[in-house]
């Protein structure tokens, strides 16, 4: 078996450094070329800037097996990574008849006029193989520069990972030498801090451990990759995962609990309602995303105010009055109002108080109450979330409902 294959990840574009986009191609690519046994050595974000560019590919030709670039392939002056590839690998830009044709394809299929401008994304470097783009205009190319194969790819993420796929990964399952693939296996969780993880892992997420655990964490969801070298050792610690994270594994999939919950919904009939106050949609906004739900989800109801409580959900003045609108017995009344209205088997309700202001000593800004009714049968609970901001407390809220949902249908 030989060494390890080593890749640097390079993302292009002034809108990454000035903060204008966020650079999302980097992780995506790395988590790809770990399933193909490519270690990602090193993530670089470049400006628009063709010497930095050119600088970097020669010293990846010295160092390193493989070279992805993303970004910089569009038809305006400031892409520049065609240029600077083909000044790293020492040879001239030549327009690719192929690329040209497929570019006035594109556009005449849409009714769209060609612009001059648009020629620039026919360029490649003279003896690079072309990466047909078949999500959009700006095709990549593969080419050889020292010691590393340097593939171009476009920077808008559906392009991007449309090219690696159909055209990029099975050139390089050809072009690169045998490597020790590791096994990797994914699990995401929700309601546990990350510090409690990392406790109770122990040693798993050791340095140099075989298995290797690792995670990351958003918006409340605890992203798990286990990592092997052979299938037998990670079945055994994926079993041992399993078994001591059961209470939070809610899939070992996908991260987003909304797509994890409705897809459980469709795959059992069982509709949905929901009932929002702090969040103001947030919630029914997540299921929405998710093609199809529409068969289980119809009804989404938005009561801020105390008066659309009462007259949307049918919230008794008197639990307002003697209660307050963030409480237990309110959040209780919205989910049976909802499901009353809607006719839904399963409603979910919150009400909280998101901040800045509006928290007092008993109920505190990042307090949200929560009910469920399923079937006529209601539970309700109460979080305090960090104060972390409005958006985040929201964020919270609406991922914890949905979890609270999820648990209510397995249970």
């Amino acid at each position: 078996m030989s060494a390890p294959v080593r890749a640097w990840i390079v993302a292009s574009g002034d809108e990454l450094l000035q903060g204008r986009a966020l650079d999302t191609n980097s992780a995506w690519l790395s988590r790809e070329l770990a399933a193909l046994g490519v270690e990602a050595a090193r993530f670089v974000v470049l400006g628009d800037d063709e010497a930095a560019l050119c600088a970097l590919a020669e010293e990846a030709g010295r160092e390193v097996e493989l070279l992805l670039v993303t970004g910089g392939l569009g038809p305006t002056l400031d892409d520049l990574t065609r240029h600077a590839l083909a000044a790293a690998a020492g040879v001239e830009l030549v327009e690719d008849a192929a690329a040209l044709e497929a570019l006035r394809a594109w556009f005449a299929a849409r009714g769209r006029p060609f612009a001059e401008s648009n020629r620039r994304q026919a360029l490649v470097p003279r003896g690079a193989e072309l990466l047909p783009n078949a999500a959009g205009t700006a095709p990549g190319f593969l080419l050889r520069c020292g010691r590393a194969l340097v593939a171009a790819l476009p920077g808008p993420p559906r392009e991007m990972e449309r090219v690696f796929q159909d055209e990029l990964r099975p050139r390089l399952e050809r072009a690169l030498p045998p490597r020790r693939v590791r096994r990797i296996a994914r699990f995401h969780l929700f309601g546990l801090p990350e510090a409690a993880f990392a406790d109770l892992c122990g040693d798993w997420m050791a340095r140099g451990a075989d298995p290797l655990l690792g995670v990351t964490a958003h918006s409340g969801v605890l992203s798990a990759q286990l990592s092997a070298s052979s299938p037998e050792r990670l079945a055994e610690r994926a079993a041992q995962v399993r078994e001591r994270f059961r209470e939070w594994i809610f899939s070992e999939e996908s991260g987003d609990l909304a797509r994890v919950l409705g897809e459980l919904l469709l795959a059992r009939g069982i509709s949905i309602a929901t009932a929002e106050s702090c969040t103001g949609g947030l919630l029914a906004q997540r299921l929405t995303q998710l093609p199809g739900i529409s068969a289980v989800f119809g009804w989404g109801f938005v009561s801020y105010a105390n008066a659309a409580k009462q007259a949307l959900l049918g919230v008794e003045p008197s639990l307002l009055e003697s209660h307050g609108a963030v409480s237990l017995p309110v959040a209780e009344a919205m989910a049976r109002g909802a499901a009353q209205r809607s006719g839904a088997r399963l409603s979910v309700s919150l009400t909280g108080v998101a901040g800045p202001d509006g928290g007092t000593e008993a109920k505190p800004v990042g307090l949200v109450c929560f009910a469920t009714s399923f079937d006529g049968v209601i539970q309700s609970t109460e979080r305090r979330f960090a104060l972390r901001g409005r958006d985040l407390i929201r964020e919270f809220a609406a991922q914890t409902a949905l979890d609270l949902a999820r648990r209510r249908v397995l249970d």
